[in-house]
């Protein structure tokens, strides 16, 4: 019998997957063969909008927590994943890969990629490969094409370091005053394997439902919670509901940073990872929908304070590996997850200066507006993962390294300036 997994092997589970060619569409098929409920299953389809890429990691989350009737199936290992797959039609090869990670076992030939196919593979936190896959470039800056992001792989013994679970007290959280916020799971996950860096103690615990990691990041003791725990709670009323619960948990805060994933403005001038970070955050999120006229009712524009902007700004000869560029300037925030080239343009026409946009700085600096007693300083620190241009498909396998150089770039100026190389 394999080693029994948990939530703490996600990332591995999806690369093993992953290297199967795994049809992910098939996402219900699996989490059902592996004992998750029907209405465990809907719930995750309507929470994640649908999105095959969302839902297949959703599901692989609740096998790893053991939800529904996991157990009775058989606990999480890759053997009865093996199992699991052996259910599903057309995935024998599939089943005969995992049950060869057992220990002890050789695995398995992986499966080739039909190169007639033209479906394109996501992929992982791993540089993949491509096999005989066909790849759609992206243009560099210098004309040269951007193909799979560069190799930047996790220390398998660091991600399966498991943080200490522990019930909420205020005294968890005395004295902290750097809150990090991450939207997503996939800009979670490279957070927290920064935290799990730190040989000091990692503790995971929870305050109304919503997880909470506490520990050393680089130097500095931080608090790291999710502002979308699912995709239907993504943006700027989230962002600003949970930091308002933030500042009324954690009264030590001073400094809140929102780390992850942006869309970029200008692929004759950006890249694809580039880190960009606000000194100016613009509110888009209401919008006039006259009759024959259309026009964004602009928000706030706050600056960033020079306190918060000093503390995250790079020094002098700063360079990120992986010639990742880092850029301080005006990011807009909006209400939508902008995939339209005619909508960027739209807001780009009213602050061409704008760097890069996003969905939850604008939430978060309202929050904190509404709180002055505080005292509190939020920047918005994001790795470009795609251009808002309407083909986020091209440039998916770009997401997991984008969200990866922003936690990396929180973590160098935590840390004075000092860079892990994994």
């Amino acid at each position: 019998m394999s080693k029994i997994l948990d939530i703490n092997d996600l990332i591995n589970v999806i690369q093993r997957l992953e290297e199967t060619r795994f049809d992910k569409t098939k996402w219900k098929k699996l989490g059902g063969t592996l004992g998750l409920s029907n209405n465990t299953l809907k719930m995750i389809n309507k929470d994640e909008s649908g999105e095959t890429e969302d839902c297949f990691r959703e599901c692989l989350g609740g096998w790893l927590r053991r939800s529904d009737n996991v157990d009775k199936v058989g606990k999480p290992s890759y053997d009865t994943l093996a199992d699991g797959l052996d259910k599903i039609n057309g995935c024998t090869t599939q089943a005969e890969y995992i049950r060869g990670l057992t220990e002890g076992r050789k695995p398995a030939k992986r499966p080739k990629l039909d190169p007639t196919s033209t479906k394109k593979s996501d992929a992982g936190y791993r540089h993949n490969d491509g096999g005989a896959q066909a790849i759609t470039g992206i243009e560099d800056i210098d004309g040269t094409v951007q193909k799979d992001p560069p190799k930047w792989q996790y220390n398998d013994e660091i991600v399966k370091r498991v943080p200490k679970t522990q019930k909420f007290t205020k005294s968890l959280v005395k004295d902290i005053e750097i809150l990090l916020m991450p939207a997503t799971t996939s800009e979670e996950d490279p957070v927290v394997y920064y935290l799990k860096q730190s040989s000091k103690k990692l503790i995971e615990t929870d305050i109304d439902g919503l997880r909470i990691f506490i520990g050393n990041y680089g130097k500095s003791k931080v608090i790291v919670v999710m502002t979308a725990p699912s995709k239907s709670r993504q943006g700027p009323i989230h962002a600003g509901v949970i930091t308002s619960k933030m500042l009324e948990n954690f009264p030590s805060i001073k400094y809140i940073v929102a780390v992850g994933v942006c869309f970029g403005m200008d692929p004759g001038k950006q890249k694809l990872g580039d880190v960009v970070i606000s000194d100016m955050i613009c509110d888009f999120t209401n919008k006039r929908e006259g009759v024959g006229q259309n026009e964004y009712q602009r928000g706030p524009h706050p600056d960033v304070k020079q306190v918060i902007l000093h503390k995250f700004r790079p020094p002098h000869g700063f360079k990120m590996l992986h010639n990742i560029t880092v850029s301080i300037g005006v990011l807009i925030s909006t209400g939508s997850l902008i995939d339209n080239p005619d909508v960027k343009q739209e807001l780009l026409a009213q602050k061409p200066h704008a760097i890069a946009g996003e969905m939850e700085g604008a939430g978060i600096m309202t929050a904190i507006d509404y709180a002055p007693e505080h005292g509190v300083s939020a920047i918005v620190i994001k790795g470009i993962g795609d251009w808002g241009d309407g083909d986020k498909e091209a440039t998916k396998k770009w997401k997991p390294f984008a969200a990866r150089a922003a936690a990396h770039y929180v973590h160098a100026a935590l840390n004075d300036w000092e860079q892990l190389t994994d």
